[in-house]
């Protein structure tokens, strides 16, 4: 019994030793995971023993009896006041509010004015809106870019323009103008039994661009500008402006056409020019053909010669396909040619827009083709035309044009002995014959885009320069 009790006495006693051992063990372990590790001894700087401070005066109240007093170095005192030298009493400024620090706003710019190029051609006429965020738009007329020139009369004594002219031209021809640009030193036009002013005429035209373009810009009226020729003088460019006054715009800026293709080509299409360079634009267009020189001068263009001719355009190329086409049939058939070329009748006149209308076709298929077929009404027979054929017929007119532009060089002078480009635009000048013809005469390949139609409207629509 006295056993048993040692032995659970003595059990006891080790289960005490080892909480206690156990306890020590905890709190070394937890001292050491507090305490900083030592330094490296080549990392210690002996730190300086603490500088006696001198006795000073003492801050603060007195000290408590029993407690001993802490002197105050002089460097932790305040400094002595200084004396005030007397003078003018300056008020303080005034309190300003943050607002008035705000930076003043700079004045509003006139937001940007819409511009609209219209390039007035004798067949055909094509615009180019240029939107105030710097977007170009052809303006389209019944889907196509081009808008016939044409006019006719109706009996309340409206002009109709464009594609409706032309459709209403097959019944009654004598209230019809096919190129009213053409009439701008008449004064007056006889439409039918009625005169109508030239500036009437034109203004016709030009309404029918503006309204579009208002439509557009969902009733705005943008800043226009209209091309023409550069031969053109101040009576035939008054003529223009007074067309304009008719379609409601009052503030018009005429350019030559020339220097409207020779903007485009070289601040959108990218064409270098060098200053005091020479660059000849060849306008083949459907009714007229005009060969311009231009000398570039600080960054403008100026015109130093010009040729024009009004007998070779593209409807002349139709005439000599025309031709053509009847010396086959006429001995063929010679009462039915002759109702196709004089008609008398509605049907008559029908038959011969339509093959009018076919020749033309061909005639820009065959740019792009080798051959194309030609219908021929009444005789209700198929004409079949080769490139070779269009050449032929087309290469009297391709070397008046050829001349006149080389005659247009000669005029201006030594400085466009070697011009630095050559610019076609117009659509007759699709022809791969004037290319070829232009490239062996002056040796420079001659600059092509793919809508020559719209080159000078292009320019037009660029901001006018001041």
């Amino acid at each position: 019994m006295v056993s048993l009790l040692a032995i659970a006495i003595l059990l006891i006693l080790l289960t005490g030793i080892l909480v206690v051992v156990v306890r020590l063990a905890t709190r070394r372990r937890r001292r050491a995971q507090q305490v900083t590790p030592p330094v490296p001894p080549q990392s210690r700087v002996p730190f300086p023993p603490p500088a006696r401070l001198a006795p000073g005066p003492r801050l603060g109240p007195p000290p408590q009896p029993g407690l001993p007093a802490h002197p105050v170095s002089p460097a932790y005192l305040p400094a002595p006041a200084r004396p005030v030298s007397p003078g003018p009493f300056t008020p303080p400024e005034p309190f300003t509010p943050p607002e008035a620090f705000a930076p003043t706003p700079a004045p509003r710019s006139a937001p940007p004015v819409a511009q609209l190029g219209i390039d007035f051609g004798t067949s055909n006429t094509a615009a180019v809106l240029r939107t105030p965020d710097g977007r170009r738009l052809p303006l389209l007329f019944d889907g196509s870019p081009l808008l016939p020139s044409a006019v006719f009369a109706g009996d309340d004594g409206r002009l109709v323009v464009g594609r409706d002219a032309l459709h209403l031209a097959r019944t009654a021809p004598e209230r019809f103008e096919p190129a009213p640009k053409r009439c701008v030193d008449d004064g007056h036009l006889l439409l039918g039994d009625r005169e109508y002013p030239v500036a009437d005429v034109i203004g016709a035209v030009l309404t029918r661009v503006v309204e579009e373009a208002r439509r557009i810009l969902d009733g705005a009226t943008p800043s226009v500008a209209i091309t023409h020729p550069a031969a053109w003088g101040r009576t035939r460019r008054d003529m223009l402006t007074a067309g304009a006054a008719r379609a409601g715009v009052t503030d018009v800026a005429l350019l030559p056409e020339p220097v409207a293709a020779a903007r485009f080509l070289t601040e959108l299409h990218g064409a270098a020019v060098p200053d005091n360079g020479a660059i000849i634009v060849y306008d083949f267009g459907a009714g007229t053909f005009d060969a311009t020189v231009l000398v570039r001068g600080r960054g403008s263009f100026e015109v130093a010669a010009t040729e024009g001719r009004t007998d070779s355009g593209g409807r002349d190329i139709d005439a000599a396909l025309m031709a053509h086409i009847g010396a086959t049939y006429a001995g063929r058939d010679a009462a039915t040619w002759q109702r196709l070329q004089h008609p008398a009748t509605a049907a008559d006149r029908r038959a011969r827009w339509t093959l009018l209308d076919d020749v033309r076709t061909a005639k820009e298929m065959l740019s792009r083709a080798a051959s194309t077929i030609v219908h021929l009404p009444l005789f209700e027979e198929e004409l079949l035309l080769t490139r070779a054929q269009l050449e032929q017929l087309a290469g009297p007119v391709i070397e008046r044009t050829v001349a006149a532009t080389r005659a247009a060089q000669v005029a201006a002078g030594p400085v466009a002995r070697r011009p630095a480009a050559v610019f076609l635009v117009g659509g007759s000048s699709r022809m791969p014959l004037a290319g070829t013809s232009l490239h062996r005469v002056f040796d420079v390949a001659p600059t092509t885009l793919e809508r020559p139609e719209t080159v000078v409207a292009e320019g037009a629509a660029l901001p006018v320069p001041a």
